[in-house]
């Protein structure tokens, strides 16, 4: 008598398919996780200021981010800008930048980069200590 034995006729269908769910998921850990460590925390000022997305790219190249982190994160910051007047940014607990709003400037202040004064309408006005 012969063994009955089982063999799936569609085993690569079978692994491929498998593979893909696994690369799906860890695709999705990784963007949540990398969304979790980056916070844009809103702060209170005095003045506020709608920045155009030029702006806000211009701003935060100069402050270190990425491109894929200003798509990511931009319009958080210019939310913040125009609503709160000040935007503080957290990579996991460090803060990384703060950006503020005083006139028509804004004022950044980040951890590895120095500070720097940008102007809306004239452009960069100068580089802090």
């Amino acid at each position: 008598m012969k063994p009955i034995s089982h063999e799936p006729r569609n085993f690569g269908a079978i692994f491929v398919l498998l593979l893909l769910v696994l690369l799906a998921t860890g695709l999705l850990g990784c963007t949540h996780t990398g969304r979790m460590r980056i916070q844009v925390i809103p702060l209170n000022s005095r003045s506020v200021l709608t920045l155009s997305s030029d702006d806000i790219v211009q701003v935060m190249r100069r402050a270190g981010f990425s491109d894929m982190q200003i798509l990511q994160f931009g319009t958080e910051v210019r939310n913040a800008l125009s609503q709160s007047g000040a935007a503080q940014i957290k990579v996991r607990r460090k803060v990384e930048a703060v950006f503020a709003i005083k006139g028509d400037s804004v004022y950044i202040t980040t951890r590895l980069r120095g500070n720097f004064i940008y102007n809306v309408k004239t452009g960069w006005m100068g580089v802090g200590g």
